[in-house]
């Protein structure tokens, strides 16, 4: 049996910062309204956010009945989708200004143009905002932590009413809107990634994960024609790519979320699942919250420049 239920997490957003999606300002703070409100022409442009809500999540886990006896057995508690949930206001400076704004704001928000722009991803696109922090490892940032999550947009709904939106044509409209957006993966990233140049070859060291949730690595290495291997130890895992002989660079790169290592060669790019040996855990690695160190050690293959591993800061 399958059991779900959604957890609420107490994640806040400021909406005193921008809140961007595919290029469209939601949350505009820097929009202004005239001074001479109610003249031709005049009041804001622009759209600005009244709620944000990231709080449901779903836990999912199985569950099933002990046999005779009390209580039940249980596997391990995960997280499945998030939704974000938003509500705001669109402003126009005129009346035909205010309806592009609604194009704009439709565009920006349809599913399918969020496909198209990360095909690979299946539309699920950043959705960036910052908010401030106390936390000493920010002082570099100017205590801002800026963050993203991969989000597809789902229902959207502005209303149009005689009421609200008639009047003459100069003057300014508004309208309010809300809109759910859907997360495949329910992790909240950093913007900026935690990145390791291999280019040197062997590296070893520390990584510092300032969220407070794992995270997942990542690399791209390019190497020649040699065959080796690659080993990596990091987070909780230690895993090895075989690299065998070709004839020319191969691109090798390793998606950790999405548990997969592929090979290009001659712009031919193709998944290589045989070549990744995991350790006797058979874990992919994992990124804890605070420090853990890493090694990656190469024997008879050797990165080219541009070769790096990386992960995001993730916040739960």
């Amino acid at each position: 049996m399958r059991w779900g239920s959604r957890g609420h997490y107490n994640v806040r957003v400021d909406t005193t910062q921008p809140i961007i999606y595919r290029g469209y300002t939601l949350n505009d703070p820097e929009l202004k309204f005239d001074t001479d409100l109610g003249g031709q022409g005049t009041g804001a442009q622009g759209s600005i956010v009244d709620s944000f809500d990231i709080s449901d999540v779903d836990i999912v886990q199985f569950v099933e009945k002990r046999a005779l006896e009390d209580g039940m057995d249980a596997s391990d508690v995960q997280q499945g989708a998030r939704r974000v949930k938003m509500t705001g206001t669109l402003y126009g400076r005129t009346r035909a200004l205010f309806y592009d704004e609604v194009d704009d704001f439709m565009a920006a928000t349809a599913a399918v143009l969020a496909q198209r722009d990360e095909p690979a991803n299946k539309g699920y696109v950043p959705l960036y905002w910052a908010k401030p922090t106390n936390r000493s490892e920010y002082e570099d940032d100017s205590y801002v932590i800026e963050q993203f999550v991969y989000a597809l947009p789902r229902v959207r709904h502005t209303m149009i009413e005689r009421d609200s939106q008639g009047g003459p044509q100069n003057k300014g409209l508004a309208a309010t809107w809300a809109a759910t957006w859907l997360m495949k993966d329910p992790a909240i990233y950093g913007v900026t990634p935690i990145d390791v140049d291999l280019s040197n070859g062997n590296a070893s060291g520390t990584f510092t994960n300032r969220g407070n949730y794992i995270s997942r690595l990542n690399f791209l290495i390019t190497v020649g024609s040699a065959a080796g291997t690659i080993v990596i130890s990091a987070g909780d895992a230690t895993f090895t790519i075989t690299v065998p002989s070709s004839s020319g660079n191969r691109i090798i790169r390793y998606n950790g979320k999405e548990k997969y290592l592929t090979f290009e060669e001659n712009s031919v790019e193709l998944i290589r699942m045989d070549l990744l040996g995991l350790d006797s855990e058979g874990a992919h690695p994992t990124i804890p919250p605070g420090d853990s160190v890493y090694t990656v050690t190469f024997t008879t293959v050797t990165p080219a420049a541009g070769s790096h591993m990386w992960f995001y800061e993730t916040y739960a």
